[in-house]
């Protein structure tokens, strides 16, 4: 799993406070979504992978469907089928 951190980080820029606020929604309602897609697919997570995934999925709902941003979800896609494969 080293490679998978990588995947997850991105550098915040500085916002103001009304984007601070519609960010925290964001994150919010999503670390709740990882939470029940967790428990839906009966594969535990760690924190850092609940943690990551949040992120990647804040970023796609703040820019929209990227090439990067497709290119992460596929590395969470098979990080997760990989834990399949281990249970």
């Amino acid at each position: 799993m080293p490679e998978f951190h990588k995947v997850l980080n991105k550098t915040n820029m500085p916002q103001n406070d009304y984007q601070k606020n519609q960010e925290s929604i964001v994150r919010q309602s999503t670390l709740k979504f990882v939470g029940e897609y967790c428990r839906m697919i009966g594969t535990p997570l760690t924190l850092l992978e609940i943690v990551g995934i949040t992120n990647v999925l804040t970023d796609y709902c703040q820019s929209g469907f990227t090439k990067e941003i497709k290119a992460r979800l596929s590395k969470v896609d098979e990080h997760i089928k990989s834990k399949f494969e281990t249970v």
